[in-house]
């Protein structure tokens, strides 16, 4: 059996995420425990029916935060370990210049204080859908000096959500939100906003608000929005007025609009890196048969976010992967699960 782990981000304190220390450790066990294989070898066991000769374990990171190449990027090495890392081209920042590194700290040339900081994942998502760029993605010069650990895969160009069916489920509030509404409404969320069950872009029929809705809730007094109950009171006034909430595109413009960022996204990583992208990733693990069709032609295999281990006879554009967690707890409960399943 072969477990594929799933990271997102490597911090520089033990906060929100996963603390680089814990990571350390992490990979320390990993090393102990499994033969780390690549992507490369995943496809060809999954593709020939071949079980490893050995437990094995493969490293992915997903989106391409700076903090894979500060602070993963390091400890990778230092471990002598492969991973790959599925970027989602727009993210890439364009200016020229590396930061300073953990083996930098290590080497005394930089200071820890030195080092970047991360946000979370939310904070820098957001900032670089209002912003149109975020410090907290990597620099395409440190994407590209990472080749010694990292092979780099697809994982689109915008890295979005959208509305994908009318159901209700709530308005904005000002409180938790995904920072994906920005970008589903086509502007700043405002109180009153329904908000709908969203799935990634490129997996569905994307549904935008109409424009007659949106303009009955710019002219809702404000007041009303502070009142207790408001969110029932305006649930009603809008199934009273309003036949649809959403207009949603035709299968047609999805199919034209997923080809083309398909085919951008993977040009562009092209382009940057010198290489051949041949690995790709569903944005969010969100998936539907005509976006597997579309990246079987382009690519050797698709991962998915499936919580579970590669079974014999996997599909190679759906392969699971499990996200790590932040605490070493939960992190060796799914490597004891593993091991119990050998």
């Amino acid at each position: 059996m072969i477990l594929v782990l799933l990271y997102h981000k490597v911090i520089k304190y033990p906060t929100f995420d996963l603390w680089w220390k814990t990571f350390d450790l992490q990979l320390c066990i990993i090393k102990r425990l499994f033969k780390v294989i690549t992507l490369d070898d995943v496809v060809y066991l999954v593709s020939e029916g071949k079980h490893p000769k050995y437990p094995s374990v493969a490293i992915t990171f997903d989106d391409g935060y700076a903090d894979n190449y500060i602070y993963a990027y390091p400890l990778l090495k230092k471990h002598g370990l492969r991973a790959t890392i599925f970027v989602a081209s727009s993210r890439v920042l364009k200016e020229e210049g590396k930061r300073k590194t953990l083996e930098d700290y290590w080497k005394a040339k930089a200071s820890f204080s030195e080092l970047y900081s991360p946000k979370n994942m939310w904070q820098a998502n957001y900032e670089f859908l209002k912003e149109g760029k975020s410090q907290d993605f990597l620099s395409q010069e440190e994407l590209c000096s990472m080749g010694d650990v990292f092979d780099i895969g697809w994982h689109s160009k915008y890295h979005t959500k959208d509305f994908c069916e009318e159901r209700l489920l709530d308005f904005y509030d000002g409180k938790s939100w995904h920072w994906s509404l920005l970008h589903a409404y086509g502007e700043e969320p405002k109180m009153g906003f329904p908000i709908f069950p969203m799935k990634g872009s490129l997996s569905i029929r994307r549904g935008r608000l109409r424009e007659e809705v949106r303009a009955f809730l710019r002219d809702l007094p404000s007041d009303i929005l502070r009142k207790r109950g408001w969110k029932e009171w305006l649930r009603q006034e809008l199934l009273k007025n309003f036949d649809k909430l959403l207009e949603f595109e035709k299968e047609e413009e999805r199919i034209r609009r997923v080809e083309k960022e398909i085919d951008e996204s993977l040009r562009e990583l092209e382009e940057m890196t010198g290489k051949r992208i041949i690995h790709s990733a569903y944005p969010f693990g969100d998936y539907d048969e005509l976006l597997r069709n579309m990246l079987s032609q382009r690519f050797l295999s698709a991962f998915t976010t499936q919580k579970r281990t590669i079974k014999y006879g996997e599909d190679k554009y759906l392969i699971p992967r499990v996200t790590v967690p932040k605490d070493m707890w939960s992190f060796l409960v799914i490597l004891a699960k593993f091991l119990r399943n050998l």
